[in-house]
């Protein structure tokens, strides 16, 4: 039996390269390695596509895993940019659409950092613009930081009880890694909580009904051991639909 097709979202940056600053559409390889080890077969998706393009990406492939990157732009939930990075709301819009394509068709879909904001945002949550803070639950997080600390497992996430994340890690709390500088404002009401971090932020959150949207604010691809639960999930759940 074939391995499950996946559309992973990328990330549209500037970038200096041996051509002189160019934009580049880019995607970790933490992210591939993890899905080609859960048995799954990434295909980049390009970023910025016409939205109309998106149903026919959906078309192609058998789930979505939403990516990290830039940040959301805030007009896309209502309000102005005050400390958001990197936004781009012709990506903005293609994600969304390829959200609304993936449930439309009733495709399973794993969102990742920015991945479940823009799921939150789609499905009509807004976004805190800054959720860290010198010394708090999400620690400021600079350009100086040390990659090694930056990547450690930082703050634990508490599940909810009877939750899909506390099943998927037999414990009712996980510690994780944390790299997100926004976060879950108001939350979409076609989503439940599934986990939060002591400060309350909701760091995990599923899609109510029969749609499997599952989304995660840190980043599991980029941990030895916890990835695996949450990709054979996503993997599990693509060949049973």
């Amino acid at each position: 039996m074939r391995s499950p097709l996946v559309g992973v979202t990328v990330w549209r940056r500037r970038l200096d390269t041996f051509y002189g600053p160019d934009t580049l559409m880019t995607l970790s390889t933490t992210y591939t390695d993890a899905m080609i080890e859960a048995g799954l077969t990434p295909i980049m998706i390009p970023a910025a596509l016409d939205v109309t393009d998106a149903e026919r990406f959906v078309d192609l492939v058998d789930g979505l895993l939403l990516s990290g990157g830039d940040d959301v732009h805030p007009r896309t939930y209502g309000s102005e940019p005050t400390v958001s990075q990197g936004i781009d709301t012709d990506v903005d819009r293609f994600e969304i659409a390829l959200i609304e394509a993936a449930r439309g068709a009733d495709k399973p879909v794993l969102a990742i950092c920015r991945g479940l904001q823009i799921l939150n945002v789609a499905l009509g949550g807004t976004l805190h613009q800054e959720v860290t803070s010198e010394g708090g639950v999400h620690e400021l997080i600079t350009h100086d930081s040390d990659p090694e600390e930056m990547m450690a497992r930082r703050h634990v996430v508490r599940f909810e009880r009877d939750s899909i994340m506390a099943g998927l890690y037999e414990s009712d709390e996980a510690k994780v890694n944390t790299l997100h500088h926004q976060g879950i404002d108001r939350l979409a009401e076609d989503l439940l909580v599934e986990g939060r971090s002591d400060d309350g932020l909701v760091e995990a959150a599923r899609c109510r009904g029969d749609w499997w949207a599952l989304g995660v604010q840190w980043h599991p691809e980029k941990m030895d051991l916890d990835h695996r639960q949450l990709l054979a999930a996503f993997r599990d759940e693509i060949v049973s639909s």
